[in-house]
This record gives structure tokens, C-alpha cells and sequence, in this order.
């Protein structure tokens, strides 16, 4: 009984803005007296919700002051089949995000629910729009992994903490992130240091913003040491160990190959390492190689690879906390934070001077 009623609430809000030609958001903030939306605004949604006779409990329960103790993480990206369940492709990469704030919040006596959404667009905004007012969580943390367009969530946080991990999206909205584009600036110079200047690039897919990121961090760093960009020299992976095979065998049959290959993470490093391998060449004597985040695959292998470190778990402590300080605070204007972690390059055994 109780699911049906929050469906109607559901429905109700959703009429509302579509009358109104207007988000959802902007009706909740309507409706709650916020001085961000346009006094005509108010006054149509205000009628449409008498009409509908709507009220919007699930706000007023936060705006009352009481909480649940409760702390919702939303991830959004791809999912990826394993074993029969849809399971998030990065999730393995993400896990010591969710551990640190797994941990603090149970350090705190605050209980951790999270949800991941493979959605896209509209469709993604309402969810996550839907979820905030039916839930009584007392405050959301979203981890970003792509480009889209967030800028609803700072409606949101009007009412409800919001802090983004992995990505700054305004000044109007906390976020933690670790500089991806340090992490690859410090790899090319790294190279160049040893003597490379033929240096390649297998990179993660361009939807993602960390791999973004991290070839334009490649990009200025070869202008820094003074080498020219070369398109021939970048490939498109897709984080995947088979992408990366692929993308160094795309490397390796150039007319000129590199000397030295970064790749934007250990799982493309690794299938790159099997490419050098099947051609009957050797690392780092014919080619040096550099991964990224450090993962366990990274020590284990051989050579052992030199990779950036991301103190991940570190990062999701802090964004635990601060957001565990923004309920507390209990007020929209409290101030925000910007948090950027440095990376460290962990030099290992896949790199040496170029021996042409």
C-alpha cells in the first residue's frame, strides 16, 4: 500500500512539470518557497498542484529537520553481464571508493545504500530526481564517470547534500576528484626523461571524462618536452584487456613504432604487454610501458609495471565526511568544497632508456 502512494506522488509531480513546462526540480523548488524560481513560475505551479491536489511530503520531511541516518551513492555509467547479473564495468576500479565511504559512514553509525544507473539523459535525471524525493537518505554522493549533463543536481541540493566524487561539476556543488591530467603529464615526462620520444598513447573511451582528462595531460606534456603530437600515436581503447592488445598491435605495424606506449589503464596495459609479447619483442628492452591506477594486476605481473597510483580509498573517506559535515550544517548555504588529490607515478620494471 504504502509503494502505491509514493507512485502517485510520483505521477502527480511529473503531471505537474510537464504542465508547467518546467523540471521536476524546479516544481519541488516552487513548491518549497525557494527565491531561485520566478514568481509566475510559482504562481502556475502553486495552482496546477491545488488542482492536483498535490502536497510534497517527501521535501517537507527533510525541511522539518529529522533524519534517517542514511547516505544513498549513486554510480552511473555502463553495465557490463557477468555470471547473469548486470554488474557496473568499472565497478572493480570503483570498489576502494565504496569501501572508504562504506567505512566511515558505519564509523559514523550512518547506514550506506547504493544504487547504480544504467540510464542515459532524461531518463537518468528523473531517476536520480525521483529517487531524491521519495527516499528519506539524508544526503547523496555521485560518483561521475561520464560527460553528461548534471546540472539538475544543483536543484537539488537546495534540498537534499549533494557531493559529486571523480568530477567538479560547479562551484555550487562539493566534489572530490584525484587530477587524472597530472597523473599523464607526470608519465610523459617520466619518458622523456629516460630518453623517449616516440611516445604513444592507448587511451579509454572519449565519453568518459577521466580519459579525456588524462590524453590531454599526455597532449601538454608533449609540448612540454618539446615532441610533436602525432595522431598515428593515439588509440582508442575501451579499458578492456582486449583493447589494449589490439591497440599496441595497431602500434607495433606502424611504419615507425613507438618506443614507449602509456596506457590510460592497467587492464589495456596488460593486454598490451601480451601484444609485445606475441610479436617476439620484449619490455622494456624493445618498448617501455606505463599503466594507470596501480592496480594488484600491476605488481604481479612480469616485468612488474610502472603505473600512477590514485588514492582512491582516501577519497571516498573525505567525500564521506563531508557530507556526513553538510547534514549536519543542515543549511543549502553552507559552504562548498573542491577537493583535488595529486596521483604518484609508481616506478617499477617496464621502463628503461629506448634502445633505438
Amino acid at each position: 500500500m504504502e509503494e502505491k502512494a509514493k507512485r502517485v506522488i510520483k505521477t502527480r509531480l511529473e503531471d505537474l512539470a510537464r504542465e508547467a513546462n518546467v523540471s521536476k526540480a524546479t516544481v519541488s523548488l516552487a513548491l518549497s518557497g525557494n527565491p531561485k524560481v520566478a514568481a509566475k513560475t510559482v504562481e502556475l505551479i502553486t495552482k496546477l498542484a491545488a488542482e492536483h491536489n498535490y502536497t510534497p511530503n517527501s521535501f517537507a520531511r527533510r525541511l522539518s529537520k529529522r533524519t534517517s541516518e542514511t547516505v544513498s551513492l549513486f554510480m552511473m555509467g555502463k553495465a557490463t553481464e557477468y555470471s547473469g547479473w548486470l554488474i557496473p564495468s568499472s565497478w572493480l576500479f570503483y570498489n576502494p571508493i565504496f569501501k572508504g565511504v562504506s567505512l566511515t559512514l558505519s564509523e559514523k553509525h550512518y547506514q550506506f545504500s547504493f544504487e547504480f544507473i544504467n540510464l542515459d539523459g532524461k531518463k537518468r535525471e528523473n531517476n536520480i530526481i525521483s529517487h531524491a524525493q521519495s527516499s528519506s537518505a539524508d544526503g547523496l554522493l555521485i560518483l561521475i564517470i561520464d560527460e553528461s549533463d548534471y546540472s539538475f543536481l544543483e536543484s537539488l541540493d537546495v534540498f537534499l547534500p549533494i557531493i559529486t566524487i571523480n568530477k567538479k561539476l560547479s562551484d555550487t556543488l562539493s566534489s572530490f576528484e584525484i587530477d587524472n591530467y597530472k597523473g599523464a603529464f607526470d608519465v610523459v615526462n617520466y619518458l622523456a626523461t629516460l630518453g623517449h620520444r616516440k611516445i604513444a598513447h592507448i587511451g579509454g573511451p572519449f565519453y568518459a571524462y577521466n580519459a579525456v582528462d588524462r590524453f590531454n595531460g599526455y597532449v601538454d606534456s608533449l609540448k612540454e618536452i618539446g615532441v610533436m603530437f602525432r595522431e598515428d600515436y593515439v588509440v582508442e581503447g575501451d579499458w578492456n584487456i582486449e583493447s589494449g592488445r589490439e591497440g599496441m598491435k595497431t602500434l607495433l605495424n606502424l611504419p615507425e613504432p613507438p618506443t614507449a606506449v602509456f596506457c590510460a589503464n592497467d587492464h589495456m596495459a596488460i593486454g598490451a604487454m601480451e601484444a609485445v609479447e606475441e610479436s617476439g619483442l620484449t619490455i622494456p628492452r624493445d618498448i617501455s610501458l606505463i599503466g594507470y591506477d596501480d592496480t594488484e594486476m600491476s605488481r604481479v605481473v612480469r616485468p612488474k609495471l610502472t603505473s600512477v597510483s590514485q588514492p582512491l580509498e582516501k577519497l571516498g573517506r573525505m567525500a564521506a565526511n563531508e557530507i556526513l559535515r553538510r547534514i549536519t550544517a543542515r543549511s543549502a548555504l553552507d559552504s562548498k568544497k573542491h577537493v583535488v588529490l595529486p596521483p604518484l607515478l609508481v616506478k617499477r620494471e617496464s621502463c628503461c632508456e629506448p634502445s633505438r
